[in-house]
């Protein structure tokens, strides 16, 4: 994937890509402070539903492509707002929202519980717990919840734009779906969770079957992500008694769904895999499997989603070249220049770890080509070269980064201890 090529007579020549906007921040301070907006704002006399979903909408955003590093933090700033909150229903609404998007699912139905108090909430809040039950495996308590919502629609509904209907359309949802109005989008999770239930049946009928040619030469995109917990999330819940053909019945059935067509079920199949996996400490295998779900997403042109769970997996299996090189693929895809750089750094620094010199010179050179001006990349390509004893590439390296950065001391200071070793060096 990475060709090496002389920078020698280049180095000054190098293109600069094409500016692209962030998708999201990544600074914890910034996240926690849109909490704390949010809490307040929810925490107020006068509640504005409107402003207090949208907001919610734009944390579960940044939430989403920051991976797991801060679920912790803003989980418990929201169990804080509850503490103080008992009987506020968007408190309650907002955390089970944040702990549906992590995975745990038990916790989100029981704050979705909570949040029916709120008449203007309850549609929202049942639709999003029926979705957890359905990833649990409860199709028939995810229709008892979906059947309740739709009563309230059909007893609210005027004709005219209401309250009820500003909110569902301000919920934090995937931009990708669910857009129709509330009936027609519960009637098609009714119909979704009546055939979840007519598959369940069949599975022991299906599985001797795992072999046989496809039955669907479609595969249907799946409609929602399944969320993937972290393992510090499932950390605190007792490891389950899991049997090896447990998870060789997971495994067939996602492999056999996937085969079939049924892309739904098997996202279904590999999160409940990815669970066991988690809460049995099996790190990696959790990865792996993750990263299935991944290709899933990128198999139906979904590369948002496939990158999603691609940085879960990088969480997981910390030092897998190949799977971090994905991820470079995708942001590239996806016009996330910075996130790209910020990966092939990574990517350079093992290879420079484990002295793999020139495949970390390939990635700094490409690296370059999108950021021009980046610090590490210069400053790390100056000491593979200075390692190597290509003393005047290096003085290129360094003379180029001291010209575009000239506030810092250190290209300076590189370049002396240079000129130190090409005169300690023997002719």
């Amino acid at each position: 994937m990475f060709e090496p090529r002389n920078m020698e007579n280049d180095i000054d020549k190098l293109p600069t890509a094409p500016e692209h906007p962030r998708i999201a921040p990544t600074d914890p301070h910034d996240i926690i402070a849109m909490v704390q907006q949010h809490i307040a704002l929810m925490a107020g006399q006068m509640i504005e539903p409107i402003l207090v979903l949208e907001q919610l909408t734009r944390i579960c955003l940044q939430l989403r492509y920051v991976g797991q590093r801060n679920y912790k933090l803003v989980i418990h700033e929201y169990s804080q707002a509850v503490e103080v909150y008992p009987d506020n229903a968007y408190v309650h609404f907002s955390l089970g929202t944040i702990h549906q998007q992590l995975g745990n699912f038990d916790k989100a139905v029981n704050a979705y519980n909570l949040a029916l108090c709120e008449s203007s909430l309850e549609v929202i809040a049942r639709y999003n717990a029926a979705r957890c039950l359905l990833y649990q495996g409860l199709s028939d308590d995810a229709i008892q919840q979906l059947s309740q919502a739709l009563r309230k629609v059909r007893q609210t509904s005027t004709g005219t734009e209401s309250l009820e209907d500003r909110i569902w359309t301000a919920r934090p949802r995937k931009e990708s779906g669910e857009n129709g109005t509330p009936e027609k989008e519960i009637l098609k999770l009714i119909e979704k969770a009546e055939e979840r239930i007519k598959r369940q049946s069949q599975k022991q009928t299906l599985l001797p079957l795992k072999q046989t040619a496809p039955t669907q030469s479609t595969a249907e995109a799946p409609q929602e992500i399944p969320a993937i917990p972290s393992e510090g999330a499932l950390s605190e819940d007792a490891p389950p008694s899991v049997q090896p053909d447990e998870l060789r019945v997971h495994d067939d059935l996602a492999g056999m769904y996937v085969q079939r067509g049924f892309l739904d079920d098997a996202l279904a199949e590999l999160h409940l895999l990815t669970i066991i996996y988690l809460r049995r400490k099996q790190l990696r295998e959790a990865g792996a499997t993750i990263r299935r779900i991944s290709k899933i997403y990128a198999q139906v042109g979904d590369v948002e989603e496939a990158l999603i769970n691609l940085r879960h997996a990088a969480d997981l299996m910390p030092g897998d070249v190949d799977l971090l090189r994905e991820i470079v693929d995708y942001c590239l895809q996806l016009g996330m220049r910075k996130d790209a750089t910020q990966y092939l750094m990574v990517i350079a620094r093992h290879y420079f770890d484990h002295r793999q010199f020139n495949e970390a010179v390939a990635v700094l050179q490409l690296l370059i080509t999108y950021d021009a001006k980046n610090y590490e990349a210069y400053d790390l390509l100056g000491q593979i070269y200075q390692l190597e004893g290509k003393f005047e590439q290096a003085s290129g390296v360094y003379r180029r980064l001291a010209r575009l950065h000239n506030e810092s001391s250190i290209a300076w200071e590189r370049q002396a201890t240079l000129q130190e070793l090409r005169t300690m060096k023997p002719e």
